[in-house]
């Protein structure tokens, strides 16, 4: 029975698989494939040909004073009028004045006004002559004093002849004093008895009286010269004395003393002008102010003042000119409020008047929400540095932007810039954007993307 069963069993088909063995080649083949998509991931861009560009360095290269105001011009210019397209912040009313403060011509010689030549509201040169006071007085101390001079140039001719006549005087007696002194020297050597005491007193007194007119006439001389001095100081106090009484006779025509308009007159024929008076026109001949120099005294109220600020810009209007407007900036604002008024004073300087513009007309000032910069800060950090500007070649803009190649990765990135309409020899000024040193793509193909390597080709300046 159970070699039947066993049997039974061997006869049976079996029902199991047969267990599959890996190839040993699949292991090594999958750590190969793996370090291959590897050294193809990290340095695929070497293995694919790079693009083949053009390059040049960006320059910094100093400006010429001049230049670099007019380039600092130009865009202050093309920021202010963007700045003036601002909102306006708020408005006040406000009366023209000359800026920065009229301009007094003054008598600065005591006098009666003899003349006035020019009106009010007239225009007139540096130079003019104004207004003329009576003369007579000036012109007889300035006689006196020319008289008076003369006298004391003559007195010092007088006294070098004196001198002359002392000098001479000197020289005889000194020459007497020589013939005294050998006359008794040689005595001296004759033999005792040879002269009788009388005629040795008598020579030596001649000798000792020959000393005494020799330091006399060298006294005279000392003196004369001492008096020379004393004249020739003299004729210098006459000479002051002169040139004051001159000046007193010119100062009896007051000129003007700039290039302007009469602002208000301050004198009449036969008024009379003085200085160092407490009345504060006692020697004021006219008041001027130059038309192309005016600002506008604005009253603002405190509720507004909070907005105001040096370098404000704003827009003027007036009356006399309903289709004009004018530009100003906010130059000072005053350091006291009024508390009658309740406001805060400010002065706005007009960018050029009109000539039809006069002081105290009235005006309407709007304050803009927006500000001057300073010329010293219209260029950026990165295109000046002192006196350097910035240039790229102008085959390397395309438009409001450049390609840049990072000199180490070789990848070109696109940035955009701010150029200029200065060009010279092929390049082009550069405001912003672009850094001295850095590299730019010449004349880019239209296929370059964002991150692709090149192959940098430098072209040197």
């Amino acid at each position: 029975m159970n070699d039947s069963l066993s049997s039974l069993k061997s006869s049976e088909p079996s029902t199991e698989r047969p267990r599959k063995v890996m190839p040993t080649w699949v292991i090594p083949a999958a750590i190969a494939l793996g370090f291959a998509l590897l050294f193809l991931l990290l340095f695929r861009d070497r293995l694919l040909p790079a693009t083949e560009v053009r390059v040049a360095v960006v320059l910094s290269i100093p400006a010429p004073k001049s230049e670099l105001d007019a380039l600092q011009n130009n865009e202050t210019s093309a920021n202010d009028s963007k700045s003036w397209q601002a909102a306006m912040a708020f408005q006040a009313s406000g009366w023209v004045e000359p800026e920065p403060l009229p301009i007094k011509a003054t008598a600065l010689t005591p006098g009666v006004v003899e003349s006035v030549h020019v009106l009010e509201g007239e225009a007139v040169t540096k130079g003019q002559l104004l207004a003329t006071l009576i003369r007579d007085d000036t012109e007889l101390a300035l006689k006196a004093a020319t008289s008076a001079l003369a006298t004391k140039q003559a007195a010092l001719s007088a006294q070098k002849q004196v001198i002359a006549a002392a000098v001479a005087q000197r020289q005889a007696q000194a020459a007497l004093l020589d013939e005294a002194a050998d006359r008794l020297k040689r005595i001296e050597n004759l033999p005792s008895g040879a002269l009788s005491e009388t005629e040795l007193t008598t020579i030596r007194s001649a000798s000792q009286k020959a000393i005494a007119a020799q330091q006399a006439a060298a006294a005279e001389v000392m003196r004369a010269s001492a008096q020379l001095e004393v004249i020739k100081s003299e004729i210098a106090m006459a000479q002051v004395a002169v040139d004051t009484a001159k000046l007193a006779h010119e100062r009896t025509e007051i000129r003007s003393p700039i290039e302007g308009r009469i602002l208000s007159l301050r004198a009449v024929p036969g008024q009379k002008k003085m200085l160092n008076m407490d009345e504060e026109d006692s020697a004021t001949i006219a008041s001027l102010y130059q038309p192309d120099k005016l600002q506008v005294r604005v009253d603002v109220p405190l509720a507004d003042a909070a907005g105001l600020q040096i370098g404000q810009l704003a827009r003027i209007k007036c009356n006399l000119l309903p289709d004009t407007t004018f530009r100003g900036v906010v130059t000072r604002i005053n350091g006291e409020a009024d508390i009658s008024r309740n406001t805060l004073q400010a002065k706005v300087s007009i960018e050029k008047p009109s000539e039809l513009l006069r002081p105290e007309m009235l005006c309407r000032v709007e304050f803009l929400q927006s500000h001057r910069k300073p010329k010293s800060g219209s260029m950026e950090a990165s295109d000046t540095t002192g006196s350097l500007v910035t240039w790229a070649p102008s085959k390397a803009l395309q438009g409001n932007s450049a390609w840049i190649c990072d000199p180490q990765s070789k990848r070109i990135e696109r940035r955009a810039i701010e150029a200029s309409s200065t060009t010279r020899e092929g390049h082009t000024l550069i405001r912003s954007g672009l850094k001295p040193g850095e590299w730019v793509v010449i004349s880019p193909a239209a296929d370059l993307k964002e991150g692709q390597r090149v192959n940098p080709q430098l072209i040197k300046p």
